[in-house]
């Protein structure tokens, strides 16, 4: 999940960054995340919806593993 502020000039500044799974805080400077965006087609029951999330390593290695087919 990503929190941004307004800056005195109208800029909208990421601020924060926590991992959707486990909640932990993911430090700014941290390349080592996860970050999926997804805009939903038309014909989708999600019609139009825009999803976002952000993983942790961590979470990101739990969710993989389950992966029927690996990931090369």
């Amino acid at each position: 999940m990503r929190e941004y502020k307004i800056t005195m000039q109208e800029e909208k500044v990421l601020s924060r960054i926590t991992c959707n799974s486990c909640g932990k805080e993911i430090p700014l400077d941290s390349a080592d995340h996860f970050h999926g965006e997804k805009t939903w087609g038309y014909f989708s029951e999600k019609d139009g919806r825009q999803d976002c999330f952000d993983l942790c390593e961590e979470c990101y290695d739990k969710l993989t593993e389950n992966f029927k087919i690996k990931m090369k």
